[in-house]
C-alpha cells in the first residue's frame, strides 16, 4: 500500500514538472516569434516653389531630438538646414543609444508632390517607446527646415495611420540675405553648407517666412526671391501607416 502511494505521488509530481515545463516553453516561444512592426512614412512638399532635400526618416526611442526650439543648433543640423545633406543627421541618431531605425528618401521632393514611401521596420520590445523624427530643408531658403520633431507614435495599432502637418524651422545658423549666391536649389544654384554661422539669433526658431523683393514697402531689396518662393507654416505634410 505504501509503495503504491509513492508510486503516485511520484506519477503526480512528474506530470506537475512536465507541465511546468511546458508552459515555459510556450512562453519561451511567445516572447521569440513576437513579429517586428512595419510602418510607411510619406512626406508632401506642400509650397509652390520650395524643393524639399532628401528626407531623413528617423524612429527612435524618448530621449531623442535632432532638434530644440530656441537651442543653439548642432553642426548635423546646420548642414542639412543649410545645404540639404542628411547624412550627418542620420549618422547622430544612428550613434544614439535611443536609435531604433532610420533611413533617407530616394532623393528630393518637389513642389506640390509627395516623396517615395520609406518603409522601417521595427523590433516590438521598442513599440512602447516609439518616436518619429523627420527633417528636410527647403532648398531655396538659406537655413530653413521642415518636419516633425520626436512625435510619439507609440501606440499605433496593425492599419493606423496618422497626418501632421511639418512646421517650417530656422535653424538660426545663417542669416536670411536670400541672395543668388547664398541660395542653393535648381533655380540658384548658390552656396549651401558653410560652417561660418553669421545669423544674429544663432538658435533654432519658428521661420518667418521668405521676405522676397517683391514687395516695393516691405520687400527685401537684395532678395533673389520671387512671390513663388514665399512660403509659411506649414510647408509639408507628414502621413505614418502602421501595416504590421
Amino acid at each position: 500500500m505504501k509503495n503504491t502511494y509513492k508510486l503516485g505521488a511520484l506519477a503526480l509530481v512528474s506530470s506537475f514538472l512536465a507541465a511546468c515545463n511546458d508552459s515555459d516553453n510556450n512562453s519561451t516561444a511567445e516572447i521569440s516569434t513576437a513579429a517586428d512592426a512595419l510602418f510607411n512614412v510619406q512626406i508632401t512638399n506642400l509650397t509652390h516653389a520650395q524643393p524639399l532635400s532628401p528626407v531623413a526618416v528617423m524612429m527612435h526611442k524618448s530621449g531623442f531630438f535632432s532638434f530644440k526650439d530656441g537651442e543653439t543648433a548642432s553642426l548635423a543640423l546646420e548642414a542639412l538646414a543649410e545645404g540639404g545633406n542628411n547624412a550627418d543627421i542620420l549618422s547622430e541618431v544612428q550613434a544614439s543609444i535611443q536609435h531604433v531605425a532610420s533611413a533617407s528618401t530616394d532623393g528630393p521632393v518637389a513642389p506640390q508632390s509627395a516623396s517615395t514611401v520609406t518603409e522601417l521596420t521595427v523590433p516590438a520590445d521598442y513599440l512602447s517607446d516609439l518616436r518619429l523624427s523627420v527633417i528636410s530643408m527647403l532648398v531655396h531658403t538659406n537655413d530653413g527646415f521642415t518636419g516633425a520633431n520626436a512625435l510619439n507614435i507609440s501606440d499605433m495599432a496593425i492599419g493606423d495611420s496618422l497626418t501632421v502637418t511639418g512646421l517650417t524651422w530656422d535653424s538660426g545658423t545663417e542669416a536670411n540675405s536670400e541672395t543668388a549666391s547664398t541660395l542653393p536649389g535648381p533655380d540658384f544654384s548658390g552656396q549651401g553648407f558653410n560652417v561660418l554661422r553669421d545669423d544674429l539669433i544663432d538658435r533654432v526658431r519658428l521661420h518667418q517666412g521668405a521676405v522676397t523683393n517683391e514687395d516695393t514697402d516691405f520687400g527685401l531689396a537684395t532678395s533673389s526671391l520671387k512671390e513663388q518662393h514665399r512660403f509659411l507654416n506649414p510647408t509639408s505634410r507628414i502621413v505614418v501607416t502602421r501595416t504590421q
